[in-house]
């Protein structure tokens, strides 16, 4: 009898975190700081200009960004 109460309960955490799975995909959250459609290049670009990475930086990880859709 112990494990139906257990099984029971498991069922409904799972359907419980469906739903809240559900919910969240259904309304389009999104994770704040990444902006939906943006191209790596245009990550790169706002980090640069927010002062995360520098202009040397930037060209290595542009090259990099190039090279990876050369070979792609």
């Amino acid at each position: 009898m112990p494990l139906f109460g257990m099984g029971m309960m498991t069922f409904w955490l799972v359907i419980v975190g469906l739903a809240v799975w559900g919910f969240s995909r259904f309304t389009g959250s999104k994770t704040v700081g990444t902006g939906a459609g943006e191209s790596p290049m245009e990550i790169l670009r706002k980090r640069l200009a927010l002062g995360e990475i520098t202009a040397e930086q930037f060209e290595e990880l542009q090259d990099s960004l190039h090279g990876m859709i050369r070979s792609a």
